[in-house]
């Protein structure tokens, strides 16, 4: 890298030394990462949520002429399209959401017809997003929450929602759908959720079945 000038010498941020049992989740994924890149036929799509994890093998490759960058939008979807038939699209759109992918899961899902599944999908992109933001962007993260709860709710995915709810501080509403969808199996969560809103009456009313 430094013969080929691919470090910044002005740089002043430091990178920590590599150690065995820290780090060794780093090359599971760098041996992920060059099973995708060595079994390619014709282009490798990367898509990635969160930008800082991926900038510093981006830039890397960016300073090599190894990647382009393009915006996710309807052109792109229909550059990367390929005859499927729809059981193709949901059997890829799971995988990818088994991979936390959920955007390009939800497009997946979109082409197959399976609305279940896009919901999903959808919902689980918004509390991921939500997850990753920092407390300076504390009512971007509840907004995507309580969308995220919403849209969990609407596919009967009632724990998910309460999930929500509770991440987003909205503890009545957690602790009402933890009451009401599930009784006496979810009594611990629906309390710790009054307990949040000082609903001391029905704490005592949820032990009192």
């Amino acid at each position: 890298m430094i013969e080929n000038d691919l470090l910044d010498s002005t740089s002043t941020t430091s990178f920590p030394s590599f150690i065995w049992g820290k780090h060794n989740m780093l090359c599971s994924e760098l041996k992920h990462l060059y099973v995708a890149i060595t079994r390619t036929r014709q282009k490798l799509w990367i898509f990635e949520n969160v930008e800082e994890l991926s900038e510093p093998m981006f830039v890397y490759w960016k300073k090599l002429g190894f990647v382009q960058v393009r915006e996710f939008n309807g052109s792109l979807a229909q550059e990367m399209q390929v005859a499927s038939c729809q059981e193709e699209w949901k059997s890829r759109g799971i995988k990818l959401f088994n991979q936390n992918n959920y955007e390009m899961a939800r497009m997946c899902f979109e082409r197959a017809g399976e609305r279940y599944w896009e919901k999903w999908a959808t919902a689980a992109g918004l509390r991921a997003v939500a997850n990753h933001m920092s407390c300076s962007n504390s009512q971007l993260m509840h907004i995507n929450l309580m969308k995220a709860a919403e849209t969990f709710d609407s596919i009967g995915k009632s724990e998910l929602s309460a999930q929500c709810y509770y991440e987003a501080n909205e503890y009545e509403r957690a602790g009402s759908i933890y009451l009401k969808k599930f009784g006496n199996s979810k009594l611990g969560d629906a309390s710790e959720s009054f307990t949040r809103t000082a609903k001391n009456d029905d704490v005592c009313q949820s032990f009192s079945f």
